[in-house]
């Protein structure tokens, strides 16, 4: 019999998907459709946005293409679905964000604290605020490192949320809250959590 050679490009292909290596189609395919969420949420097309978010996170899946990358699709999915008031599928997937965010050996507070933003967003939203202030409380440690409209998001749910304990009469704390909205320049006609 004749031996046959076997190519090392299929050795290669062959052992990637027994043990799970990185596929560049899939980051490649990845990658444009989570440009594709992004176009559509920027053109208020939430329903496509949700659509090519889904895909993004599925070849993140399918590709082997890491936590971080994986984090960072259910992050904007989640976002999507928020938007879409699907308030209980963006939770879960804001928490398995939250969940890869902290297990990363090199952990950026920047997630990590987006995650608690929008957490905190979430339940606000749909009506379940009390769910929301542990996370407002991790998140006041770590208002100081964004800017921008990162800065004013986090500012509007510090006042959104000393409203409410003010509504409690935990004065104490409302006024804690609400100084740090105002420090970090919250204006109550920017009031949008979106």
């Amino acid at each position: 019999m004749k031996e046959r050679h076997r190519s090392p490009a299929l050795i290669a292909f062959v052992a990637c998907c027994l043990f799970g290596c990185a596929n560049p189609l899939n980051q490649a395919t990845s990658d444009r459709y989570g440009e594709g969420c992004a176009e559509a949420e920027r053109h208020n097309q939430l329903a496509v946005a949700e659509q090519a978010c889904y895909r993004a996170l599925v070849n993140v899946d399918r590709g082997h293409l890491g936590d971080f990358q994986k984090s960072q699709r259910l992050y904007n999915l989640a976002r999507i679905k928020r938007k879409l008031n699907k308030f209980e599928e963006a939770e879960k997937l804001y928490k398995d964000s939250l969940a890869i965010e902290e297990k990363l050996p090199k952990q950026s507070n920047e997630n990590i604290g987006r995650r608690f933003a929008e957490l905190a967003i979430l339940y606000e939203q749909c009506g379940r605020i009390a769910d929301g202030f542990p996370y407002v409380h991790r998140l006041y440690p770590l208002a100081e490192i964004y800017h921008g409209s990162e800065k004013k998001t986090v500012a509007a749910v510090f006042y959104v949320y000393s409203l409410d304990l003010k509504k409690q009469q935990k004065t104490g704390e409302a006024e804690k809250l609400a100084s740090k909205a105002f420090a970090m320049g919250f204006d109550p006609t920017d009031l949008k959590l979106d």
